[in-house]
């Protein structure tokens, strides 16, 4: 054994606790074009849910283009258990809407293995009447069925920057093809490029 890995150390005092106790877990949707439905995109961890959005915007952002981004601590969804099929809709029983009550967002998994996408909102009292009020709305040919607190939701403002400002198609399928065909374009005859890509895959994305 070198000497190095033989020495003895000690600290004067102990060691600075990691910051990673401080931080939370966040889920995250992304909506591609107005109007559309907002789709889990992923999770990531930020000491709080304003970090948490603009970390999604860094990172989620640049991974697809997106117009409208939700954010919200992991802890507060409430599901039902994924099945095999369908969801029991005997849950649904009893089920009332009422605008008085706070609005939940609508989460649905179509099949096992699926992304959760933004299936509408509903008003409930509590986090059990909405399961109940959800799945009686959306619960049908789905197995799993997530209500969030709309007001435990983050969203990106309407003219906060999410997708760069400069091209970055490169970071796509379709937009590397595109890059790498230019850049042949530009040392190359027709006759040697359409060779170089006459093995190539015709309809990408």
């Amino acid at each position: 054994m070198s000497k190095i890995r033989q020495r003895h150390f000690t600290f004067d005092q102990d060691l600075v606790p990691s910051r990673d106790e401080a931080l939370k877990s966040y889920i995250v949707y992304t909506s591609k074009k107005d109007g559309a439905p907002h789709r889990y995109a992923g999770y990531l961890n930020a000491p709080d849910i304003n970090m948490a959005v603009e970390y999604a915007c860094e990172h989620y952002g640049q991974d697809e283009i997106c117009v409208n981004i939700w954010v919200h601590d992991v802890e507060v969804i409430h599901q039902t258990p994924c099945a095999e099929v369908t969801i029991d809709m005997d849950l649904a029983r009893d089920a009332q809407d009422r605008d008085e009550h706070p609005k939940w967002v609508v989460f649905t998994q179509r099949r096992r293995g699926d992304i959760h996408i933004e299936a509408g909102a509903i008003h409930a009292p509590d986090s059990e009447n909405a399961l109940r009020v959800a799945i009686a709305r959306h619960g049908k040919e789905t197995v799993q069925v997530r209500v969030v607190p709309w007001d435990q939701i983050e969203s990106t403002k309407p003219n906060q920057l999410i997708w760069r400002t400069h091209d970055q198609t490169y970071r796509l399928a379709r937009g590397y093809s595109k890059s790498v065909r230019a850049k042949w374009a530009a040392v190359r005859d027709a006759a040697d490029l359409n060779e170089y890509t006459k093995d190539d895959i015709q309809n990408h994305f």
